[in-house]
């Protein structure tokens, strides 16, 4: 697949979360993907356990099955352990399944997402001097990513 170029900042969507658009800050500097979430729960349960939060402004619960435990080095230097899932992740009129997304009190950043570079490693080029290059207009001719390895 050609390389697709975004801005250092884009819309996408998480749409088993969110019907709305998010802007998301593209992070070389960070591994993971982070999504800002409030009052996360962990529901510890036989085969799988839950991983339950609001993103900010949603009313209802997400229950997602907790894909495991990252260890993550924030910006205060201290690693700390972060609960994941599995969502699609749209952007730049890809969508790619099954894409890990750690949650975080993010309340005191600008950007409630933020998209790492284990992501954009699978085809993305950032070009600093833009933002918002691709619309969040869903085209018919989606390209769907697969995140197998």
């Amino acid at each position: 697949m050609k390389p697709t170029i975004i801005g250092w900042r884009e819309w996408c969507r998480l749409p088993e979360l969110s019907h709305n658009p998010m802007l998301a800050k593209i992070d070389s500097g960070a591994w993971s993907n982070t999504i800002h979430a409030e009052e996360i729960e962990i529901i510890e349960g036989f085969p799988e356990s839950i991983v339950k939060f609001r993103l900010e402004n949603e009313q209802s619960w997400i229950e997602r099955p907790l894909h495991r435990w990252r260890k993550v080095r924030p910006t205060s230097g201290q690693q700390v352990l972060r609960p994941t899932f599995l969502s699609t992740i749209e952007i730049a009129g890809h969508d790619h399944p099954r894409v890990e997304i750690a949650l975080a009190d993010r309340s005191k950043m600008k950007h409630r997402i933020i998209l790492g570079r284990n992501f954009l490693r699978i085809g993305y080029i950032i070009n600093p001097n833009r933002q918002c290059i691709h619309t969040m207009i869903r085209t018919k001719n989606r390209i769907i990513i697969s995140n197998d390895e």
